[in-house]
């Protein structure tokens, strides 16, 4: 098996491992991957299972169906790797974290938010303390106004 990026004649493009029979192609943990610029250096690169709802982890694919063939870029193998198997198994615990309602507003900012403080360290949030100047949350007597 090797790895491979596959284009269909459909257009959509895969990747995974790649072994060929007769007149079809078994692809091991089929991935779609998606780029997305972050930064003017830095490439997100995203996996997203090409049949999630799929119980199989190998898909065939006939060679009629096909456009062309070629050899993943060994940089993106651990990235392919990492998420691949990491899907597969979550699909064999069953833990595939799955809702059928989106987070509001202030529930996803909330949630990011969260995750980006428990990120930090103890040091980190030292030096944002010392560092930044935080009285404007602290209200004074003095600017206490009484509303009638």
């Amino acid at each position: 098996m090797k790895y491979e990026v596959i284009k269909l004649k459909t257009g959509q493009e895969l990747c995974g491992m790649v072994s060929y029979n007769n007149d079809t192609v078994e692809i091991t943990l089929p991935m779609i991957c998606q780029l997305t610029k972050v930064s003017q250096t830095n490439t997100l690169a995203t996996f997203i299972p090409y049949n999630p709802l799929g119980n199989d982890s190998i898909l065939t694919i006939g060679l009629e169906s096909i456009m062309h063939t070629s050899s993943m870029n060994d940089q993106f193998i651990p990235f392919y790797d990492e998420a691949s198997a990491k899907w597969l198994s979550m699909v064999e615990d069953g833990t595939i974290p799955l809702t059928n309602t989106l987070p509001t507003a202030k529930e996803f900012l909330k949630e990011r938010m969260d995750t980006m403080l428990d990120s930090l360290t103890e040091e980190e949030i030292e030096m944002m303390t010392e560092e930044e100047d935080l009285d404007f949350l602290q209200v004074g007597d003095e600017e206490k106004k009484v509303i009638h």
